[in-house]
């Protein structure tokens, strides 16, 4: 089931679109802008959302039709092995730069949580774009 997001209220609307998605993927990163966190990896959960317009010769079940769910891996594991960041606020931009890049996204929600920090619960940081 798809957690909420900015699209999902609007799935009733008149406009026609797809999303696609990954939710609770886990990575080890280095992040943060006390001492000690600096050199400690933290678990981070990652939930991004992606708009992309409907195309035409999208459903003939060609993969070179249709934006590869192995795109938005690829764009965080790049963006997370090649920086380190302090802040989830920019780890977050240089996300979403890359994931709005191709031609056929609309638009997409990133959600990206800390998930050690509270003994019950997640702190993080969310941000939606559309282009």
């Amino acid at each position: 089931m798809i957690k909420n997001n900015m699209f999902t209220p609007n799935i009733s609307d008149d406009k026609s679109y797809d999303i696609i998605f990954m939710e609770d993927v886990i990575r080890n990163i280095d992040i943060g802008i006390h001492d000690y966190e600096k050199g400690v990896p933290q678990r981070l959960s990652f939930d991004l959302y992606v708009k992309i317009s409907m195309l035409n010769n999208a459903f003939d079940d060609d993969i070179n039709n249709v934006l590869n769910y192995e795109y938005l891996i690829e764009v965080l594991d790049s963006i997370i092995d090649n920086n380190r960041f302090s802040l989830l606020e920019t780890l977050g931009k240089c996300i979403m730069d890359e994931v709005l890049s191709p031609n056929q996204v609309q638009g997409a929600t990133l959600v990206i949580s800390k998930i050690d920090i509270l003994k019950s619960g997640k702190i993080g940081y969310s941000m939606s774009r559309n282009k």
